[in-house]
């Protein structure tokens, strides 16, 4: 089957029924067509919880226009992604379309939840010279919502749509149509499709607040899924963010086992299988990442040379042999996340994610009848973040031992560069996994935290381009042995290959001190607590004590 694929970037307008659609002087210096009248209708399809629309998806089947068809909307960094096969496929929702959204469907039917029927005028507006930059859409429309009390019915929107968005000035030609849009009396949508609008609020499904550890796991795998579409069409972007949400998964989950052990002790859930199956997706991911980043790196450090430095048959040969591996690495990404055992997974991280808070060990919930609402809130809060803390306090344990054993030992032994870096590693991987318990952190009477939080930032991101430099040398090593099996000249690999070793001596110069600003910043934080438990230990005894002196004079 043909997939047709488009980046979709507009503009969306909500109007009155009976306000003018701009001049042709407004849209000036774009010349507009003579208008084209469609007639659309579309029926939107979703899980029965409206999973694709909670992670921004849309599926729909389309007719009338010059695109009826089926629809796949995906968003990206550069605008929405959308897929299209032609309406001769059937009435069932293509398989292929199932497949690109399985993380999020996992395994249920797909239903239609609503109607959009739309009577479409369109403006193509061109250039002098002809060529077609942006459509201007004038629509009217009348909606039904099978799944929620909507907030659908009729109303009339304008949406003007880049042509080709990768057209020199073809955003600053969207910008001056939606000045001349606003200047006619629209205002900018407030909903980010038809189908949002239609639906209306979206049903509560979550109950934030019984447990930070819950509120933490549903948003740690609510981020694995936002990427999961974007990650299975292997984009750059996509793969690296849906790693960095599996790790951050992986490390809530760490960093609370304690509390979560107590949960699901008696049900299905292995939580060490969780984590390496956690793990394992993190490495199919980040096999095609590495490769990506060190083909860009090796790119511009490359172009960075003169010809008779740095050749073309050796920029040629790294580019090529990059691009064969990331295929390979790609292929593997794609298997993975379509398997069943990718699925079974994200059924057990749901089911975790149920099971979280359940265990009223740390608070009893009948308990909260007995104080004033306010009162029960704000220990709540105090509850949740002590839980964070604990959290906090377990990683910088592991990131201290982890720094000692390296300082110790780069101190003590001659070690070669390479060893060095594989100590600082370690350390790296502790200082990102405290800087994601940290994150789950707010600056809230006193406490200080971004301090802490800048800290392991700059430790990770230092000792990430030290890993970077480590694979990128780790390529140029086996590519230039395959170029001089082709009795090609290996100079230039031998050129990247220092600069890239000279890099990273220079950035572990400073590693200790980046190190030892984490410690300070930790300890900042423990003073912070220690200061704010002692001034609310104060406060409580004044209130106790005026409350004791209110009843005396009565």
């Amino acid at each position: 089957m043909t997939i047709s694929e488009t980046v979709e970037v507009e503009s969306k307008f909500e109007v009155g029924p009976d306000t003018p659609i701009p001049t042709a002087e407004a849209f000036a210096p774009l010349l507009a067509d003579e208008p084209v009248v469609h007639e659309l209708s579309a029926t939107y399809y979703d899980t029965a919880d409206l999973s694709l629309t909670r992670h921004k998806v849309t599926l729909r089947r389309r007719t009338g226009g010059d695109d009826a068809g089926w629809h796949l909307k995906l968003p990206s960094e550069a605008g929405r992604v959308e897929l299209q096969v032609p309406l001769d496929h059937g009435d069932d929702v293509p398989a292929e379309f199932v497949a690109a959204v399985a993380g999020l469907v996992r395994r249920r039917p797909l239903a239609p939840v609503a109607r959009v029927d739309n009577q479409r005028h369109v403006l193509i507006l061109r250039e002098p010279d002809g060529t077609a930059v942006v459509e201007f859409c004038d629509d009217h429309v009348s909606t039904d919502s099978f799944a929620t009390a909507g907030a659908g019915g009729d109303w009339r929107e304008w949406e003007a749509e880049l042509v080709d968005p990768s057209r020199p000035g073809a955003r600053d030609h969207l910008a001056a149509v939606a000045t001349a849009c606003t200047d006619a009396g629209a205002t900018t949508s407030s909903s980010s499709s038809k189908l949002a609008r239609t639906l209306g609020p979206l049903p509560d499904v979550t109950d934030k607040g019984i447990s930070p550890v819950k509120d933490a796991l549903r948003e740690d795998l609510h981020r694995v899924l936002d990427h999961d579409p974007a990650a299975r069409r292997v984009t750059m972007v996509g793969v690296h963010q849906m790693r960095v949400a599996v790790r951050g998964l992986r490390s809530t989950i760490s960093s609370f086992a304690k509390e979560l052990e107590a949960e699901t002790e008696h049900t299905d859930i292995d939580l060490a299988g969780v984590l390496e199956e956690l793990k394992v997706l993190a490495a199919v991911l980040g096999k095609v990442r590495d490769i990506q980043v060190v083909d860009e790196r090796l790119g511009a450090l490359a172009a960075g040379y003169p010809e008779d430095v740095v050749d073309h048959a050796t920029r040629r040969r790294l580019h090529a042999e990059l691009e064969v591996e990331e295929r390979r690495a790609a292929a593997r990404v794609t298997a993975a996340l379509g398997s069943d055992r990718y699925l079974d997974l994200i059924d057990r991280l749901h089911l975790l994610v149920e099971l979280a808070g359940t265990d009223t060990a740390a608070g009893d919930p009948s308990d909260d009848a007995a104080p004033a609402p306010a009162p029960a809130k704000k220990r709540r809060k105090r509850e949740a973040e002590d839980m964070i803390l604990r959290g906090v306090d377990r990683q910088f344990a592991k990131f201290t031992k982890a720094r000692t054993r390296t300082e110790r030992d780069l101190e003590a032994l001659e070690l070669t560069l390479a060893q060095r870096e594989e100590l600082t590693h370690v350390v790296r991987k502790r200082a990102k996994a405290l800087r994601r318990n940290v994150g789950a952190l707010r600056e809230s009477e006193g406490l200080s935290v971004a301090p802490l939080r800048t800290a392991c930032q700059r430790l990770h991101t230092v000792l990430g381009d030290v890993q970077d430099s480590v694979t990128a040398r780790m390529w140029i090593r086996r590519i230039a042995k395959r170029a001089e099996s082709a009795g090609e000249s290996t100079f230039g690999f031998g050129v990247l290959f220092e600069h890239e070793r000279g890099f990273s001596e220079r950035a572990l110069a400073g590693f200790e001190n980046d190190a030892a600003t984490v410690t300070a910043a930790y300890r900042e934080l423990s003073e912070s607590r220690r200061s704010a438990r002692r001034r609310g230990k104060k406060e409580g005894r004044g209130k106790n004590q005026g409350g004791k002196k209110a009843g005396s004079k009565r």
